[in-house]
């Protein structure tokens, strides 16, 4: 199992929240990957509205930032036509998960559900402490 490195799933610290990138056991970053491949434009306003959420721990405009999922509390940041699913985990840290291209009015129910998948395994390795490594 190939772990990365900090400084290379950590997205932004801020005053609120650790904002992560989720990792695969294979060290692969299905968001930070998608973002990487994207323009400079998206890049910088992700990055916007991570930080603003990191640092003040709230944002209250749901065309930027919005629950999409009640039932495992799934959200999304939406900047520009791009959509970035996260959630909150204890520990004051907002992982993101994956991301899509948005086509429709409708949340993409495939990408939604790769979301759940990623935050019941990634809980699932922090409570068998195989997530992060030993220091």
């Amino acid at each position: 199992m190939t772990l990365p490195k900090k400084e290379d799933y950590i997205f932004y610290q801020g005053e609120k929240f650790q904002v992560e990138f989720y990792f695969t056991k294979t060290g692969k970053m299905p968001a930070k990957e998608y973002l990487e491949k994207e323009s400079l434009d998206v890049q910088v306003k992700l990055a916007a509205l991570v930080k603003y959420i990191a640092d003040y721990g709230r944002l209250y405009d749901i065309t930027k930032f919005r629950k999409v999922d009640s039932r495992d509390n799934i959200f999304e940041f939406k900047p520009v036509n791009h959509r970035f699913f996260s959630f909150f985990y204890k520990g004051r840290k907002i992982i993101i998960t994956n991301a899509y291209m948005k086509k429709s009015q409708k949340v993409s129910k495939g990408d939604l559900e790769k979301a759940r998948n990623m935050k019941k395994a990634y809980a699932d390795r922090i409570k068998g402490g195989i997530y992060y490594e030993k220091n």
